[in-house]
């Protein structure tokens, strides 16, 4: 991994309708156990903050507005992974009718995360894919 991006990694989660089981997840990444913080990442609050969006959940009618928004406000070069089979168009809500596509397909994500929901260290493999795309993006 080059040094740009091996010591620090900006991440923006956004919820898309999810049952909230990759939240959950996600949660853990920050307990002492799973610890991004030690690899240099940071879950940021804002999208401008943001190298990384992951999103959860087939992203429903009404938050694609704000899916797409958030995309946009995120500065280039930026990776979308999708954490979990929701948001690979894989999982039970799959042509539901409030569900759209997921985001593989929606946002153009970049990395999948496959699970339901995928093990904190499945979600910790699939950042480091995402670093390391944004590592030859950026040279």
């Amino acid at each position: 991994m080059s040094p740009i991006f091996r010591k620090s990694l900006g991440i923006r989660h956004l919820v898309c309708g999810s049952c909230n089981g990759c939240e959950h997840e996600m949660n853990a990444l920050s307990n002492p156990f799973y610890d991004i913080t030690a690899e240099g990442w940071d879950i940021v609050a804002s999208p401008r903050h943001a190298d990384v969006v992951t999103v959860s959940g087939p992203i429903t009618d009404a938050m694609r507005s704000a899916a797409h928004e958030t995309i946009l406000g995120t500065a280039l070069p930026r990776i979308v992974v999708a954490i979990g089979d929701c948001a690979a168009n894989e999982g039970p809500w799959k042509d539901a009718p409030a569900s759209g596509k997921g985001a593989v397909e929606e946002l153009a994500a970049q990395v999948i995360v496959r699970g339901c929901p995928p093990t904190p260290d499945q979600i910790k493999a699939g950042l480091r894919e995402a670093a390391k795309l944004l590592d030859r993006r950026s040279q």
